[in-house]
């Protein structure tokens, strides 16, 4: 083989890898979690089990993504929280079932959420951890975007005192996403 021929097919295997990759959530392996304080002395913790997604990933570089949760799927541990949590005084889910989540900005890290039907620019941070292949041998994508949001900023408690609940939200979204 000539030198200009096998620079050809370095440079085609090349740009193939560079090549953004689309993947899907893959729910069954991901996380949607949140904590804030509550009585300045303690945090609670919940999470979603009702989520979908979709993202873009060049050169272990997050380029796009989009995900809403259902907000009725809303879970604390505690029913009679969860039940009030979805009162319209905070989440006000018959009116608002869904909460997303959109990349606008890949170089800054800056997201677009809305929640209640209020959008709101906010930074994550966005660690990709990497690319294997899960037992059907289909290639998978695992990553993490975490931030803080402040509740009020989405009328969510608004009325709320803040030594009874804490205003800022921290969120840790764990993706694993399946290669299209």
């Amino acid at each position: 083989m000539n030198n200009m021929f096998k620079f050809l097919i370095v440079s085609i295997l090349s740009f193939s890898v560079l090549i953004a990759k689309d993947y899907s959530v893959d729910t069954s392996h991901s996380l949607v979690e949140f904590k804030l304080k509550h009585l300045s002395i303690s945090n609670v913790k919940g999470t979603f089990s009702k989520f979908s997604g979709y993202l873009s990933v060049d050169n272990n570089k997050l380029t796009a993504l989009n995900g809403e949760v259902e907000i009725d799927s809303i879970n604390t541990n505690n029913e009679n929280r969860d039940a009030h949590i979805k009162d319209p005084d905070y989440f006000d889910a018959k009116k608002f079932p869904k909460a997303t989540l959109k990349l606008t900005n890949a170089s800054s890290g800056e997201f677009e959420i809305t929640i209640k039907g209020i959008t709101k620019k906010v930074k994550l941070e966005v660690e990709v951890f990497g690319v294997s292949k899960n037992q059907a041998g289909k290639e998978v994508i695992g990553l993490n975007l975490s931030g803080k949001i402040n509740r009020k900023d989405f009328d969510i408690a608004k009325g709320t005192p803040n030594a009874a609940l804490g205003e800022e939200i921290s969120i840790s979204i764990d993706i694993e996403g399946m290669a299209k």
